[in-house]
């Protein structure tokens, strides 16, 4: 999506840092009022609607259509993330559509003339996902182990891509903007762009980020629960 957007190399990391700091404080917030709300944590774990959440909502307002609206809010923000979701996840496939790299790229990476929008990569997205989403009828343990494999997929990606980028700036293979003008294909100098953090913060930010990944992947394989069996293992 930054091919879409003006001056995207300040205007990305700008907008990304900006959300995670906003939505960030916001959902600590919120998480804060959730806690001082639970009230009976057995009775909201053991509720009948099966979702602890609208439990907690319904004994924090004292009424169920109280408790409904407030999940509404909740499902309305859901969606509208969802629509932010399948929006880069459409372009990424186009990307790689583009590039050949995936079977019918031909087809995937057209684009509707008169809104510039690459229509098949979304519907090819949504249908997909739709899909996925089945599995969950059949299975729900199978579910979790697909959202699973994908999270993990994900945190593999960040950690590569951050191991790369320390392992540049310990080799000393980062080059200050300037500097990256002599530098052709083949050079070994990785060009900073303009949105960076100065050294050694961005090392230190590096070796923290690889870490907490390192972590984050060893826990996410762990088991929801003692003493699983076949029908609930992951």
């Amino acid at each position: 999506m930054s091919e879409e957007i003006k001056n995207a190399s300040v205007a990305v990391p700008r907008a990304m840092v900006s959300s995670i700091m906003l939505n960030g404080s916001m959902s600590f917030g919120m998480l804060l009022a959730v806690l001082f709300s639970i009230g009976d944590v057995n009775s909201v774990l053991g509720s009948n609607t099966g979702y602890p959440f609208l439990a907690i909502l319904q004994q924090g307002v004292s009424s169920i259509r109280g408790a409904l609206a407030m999940a509404a809010m909740i499902t309305t923000l859901a969606i509208v993330a969802t629509i932010s979701w399948v929006a880069s996840a459409s372009r990424m496939l186009w990307s790689f559509a583009r590039d050949r790299g995936i079977p019918g790229w031909r087809t995937v990476c057209s684009v509707e003339k008169r809104s510039s929008i690459p229509v098949i990569a979304i519907l090819v997205t949504t249908v997909t996902a739709c899909l996925l989403s089945l599995i969950n009828i059949g299975s729900s343990v199978a579910f979790n182990d697909v959202v699973s494999l994908s999270i993990n997929g994900l945190y593999t990606l960040y950690l590569i891509g951050n191991s790369l980028l320390l392992w540049r700036r310990l080799a000393g293979h980062v080059s200050i903007p300037s500097e990256s003008a002599h530098g052709g294909r083949g050079s070994k100098q990785f060009p900073r762009g303009p949105w960076r953090l100065p050294e050694p913060i961005g090392t230190i930010n590096n070796v923290f980020g690889c870490g907490f990944l390192v972590v984050i992947l060893i826990f996410s394989c762990f088991l929801a629960g003692k003493n699983p069996t076949p029908s609930n293992m992951n």
